[in-house]
């Protein structure tokens, strides 16, 4: 989907993406604490925490000069796509390395296929909510996530057919947006994937 709208949070300008995705952070940390044990949620909201400090902080990367030249630029700039980028690729590599410490168990590995499911689905909730998107693109995006979604946490048990089935429905959904295939959403979906397949390889779920 296109960003369309941008927020005003006193001197903070966010676009309406950066909304969407805090918000599904904060929704999916909910469900997570409220479906499974205190210990998941824990662990997603250091991914979080992990993802945004990483997402932000890449501006060093991406445009150094401007924060050589004015270090507040820090606090209202972000990394942008590249930064999206490199927060999953990182999260993906911190949660994999500290898999042993972690030790995900059958819970551990139910937990991160609905946070990696939920946290994809919300956020495009809400960014079909908060932006103004072709129509069609809006209304079948909303139908397929959520039919999807509710469908495979609720009717099959095999997590590692529901990450690939998700994907692909994910893939087919994107194809039918304004940017096609061509957006950060479709690169970190297929992070996430990878994710989810190492996290069961090591609970040894099927």
């Amino acid at each position: 989907m296109v960003n369309t709208e941008w927020f005003s949070i006193r001197t903070l300008t966010l676009p309406a993406t950066a909304i969407a995705l805090l918000a599904a952070f904060c929704i999916v940390w909910l469900v997570l604490r409220m479906q499974f044990s205190k210990k998941w949620s824990g662990v997603y909201a250091d991914a979080i925490f992990t993802f945004l400090i990483v997402w932000k902080f890449s501006l060093i990367i991406t445009d150094f000069k401007a924060v050589l030249a004015q270090p507040f630029a820090l606090v209202y700039f972000n990394g942008g796509t590249l930064g999206v980028y490199l927060g999953a690729t990182t999260v993906l590599i911190q949660l994999l390395w500290k898999r042993q410490k972690l030790q995900f168990d059958a819970e551990g590995v139910s937990a991160s296929v609905w946070a990696i499911i939920l946290t994809q689905s919300i956020y495009q909730w809400f960014v079909v909510l908060l932006n103004d998107n072709p129509i069609n693109s809006e209304v079948i995006t909303l139908l397929v996530l959520s039919i999807l979604t509710l469908f495979i946490l609720w009717k099959i048990t095999a997590h590692k057919r529901v990450l690939i089935i998700y994907t692909v429905g994910y893939l087919i959904v994107a194809t039918l947006q304004p940017q096609g295939l061509w957006q950060p959403a479709v690169v970190v979906s297929v992070i996430l994937l990878m994710l989810g397949l190492g996290i069961q390889q090591v609970g040894g779920k099927k």
